[in-house]
């Protein structure tokens, strides 16, 4: 009798350390899935910022030559241009909060903390 229950403690041991051992590997699953979520869409989002700033500048440099020439002066199209871009940096101080803090915390809930429609389904 002693040594059936010995047995089944056991076996209930060995099939709890397997449990633990699986739901770490589990989180380490989803560690490396979001981390690497993270770190692509980082990579893509710096490769799309660089040649969004480079075409913004092009675009920007052409405007100014382009106003410089029908104000029949190069300075005050490039004023024109720096005015321009001091007002859209004045609205985005303003509104800095609503455009980048919010977004970012939630997108970064999102990536951490997806909502798991299996997760319901499974219990």
């Amino acid at each position: 009798m002693k040594e059936r229950i010995s047995d089944e403690f056991k076996e209930v041991k060995e099939e709890f350390e397997d449990y633990i051992n699986r739901r770490v590997d589990l989180v380490k699953l989803d560690v490396a899935e979001n981390l690497s979520r993270f770190l692509s869409g980082m990579i893509v989002k710096t490769v799309l910022s660089f040649l969004l700033f480079f075409v913004l500048l092009f675009v920007s440099m052409g405007f100014a030559f382009w106003l410089g020439h029908r104000l029949e002066s190069q300075s005050y199209g490039f004023l024109a241009v720096g005015v321009f871009y001091i007002l859209v940096g004045l609205l985005f101080w303003v509104f800095r909060r609503a455009i980048v803090a919010k977004p970012v915390i939630k997108s970064f809930v999102q990536l951490f903390f997806p909502v798991r429609s299996n997760y319901d389904e499974t219990k």
